[in-house]
């Protein structure tokens, strides 16, 4: 049995990387890649909730049944969203998708680039500060941005959502401003000190990770040094903001922090126990709340989606906006079990995409980042700025990629209208 379990365990860490194997098999790119880089900058975390948080949090530690089954799970799911990706890969090549893609041939200057930068990053500080300016107060938020995060956001969700995918925006659009590597490193830090302002940890990694694609795409012949700086900046980050959190750096309370397959060992004990139900499609049904924002319908339930499952063992938290995550696909089991878990890994809303931006991104020629088009500008946007449409569900996710792509356009009109030679006859140049 612990021969089954230590395969187990290897799996997940194997399957981690199905990403950075598609890459390389499919795309025909070097292991060093903006798939593998990504990758690398997760995997201290990915290590730390898969293995460190189970050791110390689980009386079985890693041998617990309900931890095997949450890994076993979660492994199930991965596997599938690769076969997902190759699968939906394959027909977006045999579709030649890349024929219906509007603005490809649309080129943008640097000044557009940058003019389109500063009003997303406009928005962005707007949307900050009326968020931050709602409960907490402006300075409050930039003195302690970790607790406005955790505290202070209900009922004003949609200006964190909005600020994120801003962000986002301003640092996509803006990559290849400048083609040298110490130009993209300096805008890196920028945006990493902006990012710090949202409180999240992930959104520093996320950052972090996003300027590493961005250097690797002008070819920076320090790619690994640069790797093993953002990871030790990244992780320093990381580390201050944890503390802000709880205080201290004392080694359990920094380990709680990583309790999602904690958390998911104790769902599927409870479950195999018999004591917890699937709950028959009720967690899908009601995720549909996530598409009313609390401003518009401040009397919104509170416990709707997967938060039926946080209820169960945090009961109340989530009025308090304590929504502890759960690793293990419990999300994807909680409605219909290991069918659950089967559709949604086929059928991976996340496989889907990244199968359709990766053909047309690294297709042979892959994007000239000498000749950027707003085609290109909106897809590195997707696929590699850092957050884009976190917290945006379905058609919200889309209008914010239609607005920002409307905004792209607009900063292409220089001017208003300028004079032909000839004096005679206005224009608008475009």
């Amino acid at each position: 049995m612990k021969l089954l379990y230590l395969t187990n365990l290897v799996a997940a860490y194997a399957l981690f990387f199905y990403p950075a194997w598609f890459s390389v098999r499919f795309l025909k790119l070097h292991i060093i890649n903006p798939f593998s880089i990504i990758l690398a900058m997760h995997m201290p975390e990915h290590v730390m909730k898969l293995y460190a948080g189970p050791l110390l949090l689980i009386e079985g530690g890693l041998f617990d049944q309900a931890y095997q089954f949450a890994v076993l799970m979660g492994n199930i799911l991965m596997l599938l969203q690769a076969i997902s990706l190759v699968v939906f890969y394959k027909i977006f090549i045999l579709l030649h998708v890349e024929r219906l893609i509007p603005f490809k041939q649309t080129v943008l200057k640097k000044i557009d680039m940058k003019r389109a930068e500063g009003l997303f990053l406009f928005a962005c500080l707007i949307s900050l500060c009326l968020l931050a300016h709602a409960e907490f107060g402006i300075l409050n938020w930039i003195l302690n941005p970790r607790e406005g995060y955790q505290i202070y956001r209900v009922g004003h969700g949609h200006y964190y959502a909005i600020a994120i995918s801003m962000l986002a925006a301003a640092m996509g659009v803006s990559a290849f401003v400048e083609k040298r590597p110490q130009k993209i490193l300096c805008r890196g830090l920028f945006y990493l000190v902006l990012g710090y302002l949202f409180g999240s940890k992930g959104m520093l990694l996320a950052i972090g990770s996003s300027t590493l694609v961005f250097l690797w795409f002008v070819n920076s012949r320090h790619i690994i040094k640069s790797i093993i700086l953002a990871t030790v900046l990244v992780c320093l980050m990381m580390v201050w903001n944890l503390y802000m959190a709880i205080g201290s750096f004392e080694l359990l309370s920094v380990i709680s922090y990583f309790d999602y397959y904690k958390n998911a060992a104790d769902y599927y004990r409870e479950y195999l126990s018999g004591s917890i139900k699937l709950f028959n499609g009720e967690v899908a049904l009601t995720s549909l709340w996530a598409y009313v924002p609390r401003a518009f319908w401040p009397d919104k339930p509170f416990v709707y989606g997967i938060i039926h499952v946080n209820e169960i063992f945090f009961p109340g938290k989530a009025e308090m906006t304590v929504t502890p995550a759960f690793g293990g696909a419990v999300e994807q089991f909680a409605d219909f079990g290991v069918v659950g878990v089967l559709v949604n890994g086929l059928f991976s809303l996340q496989s889907i995409q990244t199968a359709l931006l990766s053909y047309l991104i690294f297709r042979n020629p892959r994007i000239n980042v000498d000749r950027v088009t707003i085609a290109s500008a909106v897809m590195i946007i997707v696929q590699f700025a850092p957050g884009f449409g976190t917290f945006l569900p379905g058609p919200y996710y889309f209008l914010m990629l239609i607005m920002v792509t409307a905004v792209i356009i607009a900063s292409r009109v220089r001017g208003a209208y300028q004079k032909k030679s000839n004096g005679k006859s206005l224009q608008i140049t475009t």
